[in-house]
């Protein structure tokens, strides 16, 4: 659905549709922006989930409906437009303010204060709008996974969010710990070296673990461009590698500079250093020669560098500790130094190796049926290359499969095949029932009667502008509109109504064989349609002679009387269109 373009959707010829399309063009111009802001917070077809739970447009009016009617105004539904765009927009602030976190306390520490000033000002702006995300999910509803309910009440939303280790969870993301940069040269290092590590890796623990919710907030950006899901895992896989090396870079730096100034052991050229990082432009050749240290030696030496040329250095060094090619000869004397190379060692060695693991695992998971959806696309690619189908109908045919699977594939007779008649009667059952249930010849039928229309009815999809019955011809099915919009046009191309979830046309074609159409019945959008041929309902109503001829007797009457009836909405020619 979201794939329709504006300018290729249906223009409606109704009358009073058209009435209302022109009303709604005279609205004064702040009327217009008023409804526009307002449609921000419904449900919207271009929304990468509402094509997975709301298959139709009807149903994304009807749940637009229960938005509206049933809850407050400032409830917004989880696949709105201002959620995909809120999203987007979350999803860059956040790893801007996790990657800007530990790089102003690692190599910003230290520095003049305007330029920690300006870093200061950007992250708590960064802060801001996380805060504006987050009470943003106490007006936004959401979907219960186990069994895909769309939740919109108000309190159920409220206590949902205050769930006590979701809730600190949320809130350390947006504290302002930048601020704690204005006294972490003067106060923090004070404390101790104990105090330094403490704090850094209340830092490090509190914010690594966000790259989850950074995942979860990129996932809307490559669905909503159709990047496939194995590219997307890769993706994902490339992002949290360079997040983690990120944090564990800038950790790395400042670490060993946090247990060089502990005051209670403070040399004379760990003093030294301590002042010349305090000074705004240290004289680097003459406190060098001041210095023995080859630590001391090192940072002095950074303090006449870059902060790009450390930060690329560091990375380089946490690289090569990381996959165990060299150790760190910083501050070997210090009893903590053993733990953090051994643990920087370690969690390097388990992140290198899982990386391949688990792209090895996206190029070969056939139990997983996105990536089996992805598969049958990439051979769908080399099927439509080899037979040199057009570009137009290889989309044709990609949407096609596209709507039938909802990006999961999965073999449906052979997953049939494994269960025993009675369970795949009760399957399709519980699919289809509430369709053949609604119409009108079928009602007070045996159950067992029904259960074998059920299991005749046959699957088929429709793609916008496809037309499933055409004018002149002859009818010879039923068909049950499961999912989608359909227009009937007259012969002479007048637009006569739309029929919706739910409805069903061509009825009398199971008791008149090869009647002629007397209308077009053309798609409007993706739409999932049951078709019950002539010759299966025959063959299921056929031994019960008594039945059939109810079914005939009904279906004469119903002709009789919407032939008889004068719509001026539609006309008469609509009614026999749909019914055959």
């Amino acid at each position: 659905m979201r794939h329709k373009l504006k300018e290729n959707r249906h223009i409606c010829t109704i009358e009073q549709t058209r009435i209302s399309q022109a009303e709604n063009r005279a609205l004064p111009r702040h009327v217009k922006i008023l409804r526009a802001l307002q449609k921000l917070r419904l449900a919207s077809d271009q929304h990468p989930s509402t094509e997975k739970h709301l298959k139709s447009s009807y149903q994304i009016i009807k749940e637009n409906e229960r938005l509206q009617q049933c809850f407050p105004a400032f409830i917004i539904h989880p696949f709105s437009l201002l959620r995909l765009y809120s999203d987007v927009v979350v999803f860059i602030v956040m790893n801007l303010h996790l990657m800007l976190l530990p790089f102003a306390f690692s190599f910003l520490a230290f520095e003049t204060r305007p330029t920690r000033h300006l870093v200061e000002y950007i992250d708590l702006s960064l802060c801001v709008i996380l805060v504006v995300e987050f009470a943003l999910t106490f007006c936004t509803g959401f979907v219960v996974l186990e069994t895909n309910e769309i939740v919109l009440n108000p309190r159920k939303i409220f206590f949902n969010r205050l769930r006590p280790f979701r809730l600190m969870y949320d809130l350390l993301l947006f504290f302002p710990y930048i601020l704690l940069l204005e006294v972490f040269d003067e106060l923090i290092v004070e404390a101790g070296a104990e105090a330094s590590l403490v704090f850094v890796s209340f830092l490090y623990l509190c914010n690594i673990a966000r790259f989850r919710d950074s995942n979860r907030y990129f996932s809307v950006i490559p669905r909503s461009l159709d990047i496939s899901q194995s590219k997307m895992r890769i993706v994902e896989v490339i992002m949290n590698t360079l997040y983690v090396l990120h944090w564990t870079t800038c950790l790395g730096y400042i670490i060993p500079v946090l247990l060089k100034v502990d005051s209670s052991a403070r040399t004379s050229d760990e003093e030294e250093l301590l002042a010349a990082m305090h000074l705004p432009q240290p004289n680097v050749s003459a406190a060098l020669e001041r210095v023995a240290n080859p630590f001391v030696r090192v940072r002095l030496t950074d303090l006449d560098t870059s902060t790009a040329y450390r930060y690329l250095r560091s990375m380089m060094i946490t690289l090569r500790v990381g996959l165990a090619s060299s150790e760190k000869k910083d501050i070997e004397e210090h009893y903590v130094y053993h733990w953090i190379m051994w643990l920087v060692m370690f969690l390097g060695w388990l992140w290198f190796n899982y990386v391949p693991v688990v792209l090895c695992r996206f190029f070969d998971s056939p139990e997983m049926a996105t990536d089996q959806y992805d598969k049958f696309m990439a051979n769908l690619k080399a099927f439509v290359y080899n037979k040199r189908l057009s570009a137009t109908l290889e989309r044709k045919l990609r949407n096609n499969f596209a709507t039938r699977f909802r990006t999961r594939y999965f073999d449906e007779e052979m997953i049939m095949g494994l269960f025993p008649s009675n369970l795949r009667s009760s399957i399709r059952m519980e699919t289809c029932r509430h369709l053949v249930a609604s119409v009108d010849l079928f009602k007070n039928l045996p159950y067992f009667i029904l259960t074998d229309i059920v299991n005749c009815l046959q699957l088929e999809v429709y793609l916008r502008d496809d037309v499933i019955i055409a004018a002149g011809s002859y009818g010879d099915s039923m068909y049950f509109l499961a999912a989608g919009t359909v227009a009937v046009y007259a012969m002479n191309g007048k637009e006569l109504g739309h029929l919706t979830d739910g409805a069903y046309f061509g009825e009398i074609s199971l008791i008149r064989r090869n009647q002629q159409r007397t209308a077009n019945v053309v798609a409007l959008e993706a739409c999932e349609i049951y078709r019950l041929s002539h010759e299966d309902f025959q063959n299921v109503v056929k031994p019960h002679a008594y039945l059939l001829n109810r079914i005939r007797k009904q279906a004469e009457q119903r002709l009789a009387m919407m032939k008889r009836k004068k719509d001026k909405m539609y006309g008469k020619k609509f009614f026999e269109a749909f019914l055959q």
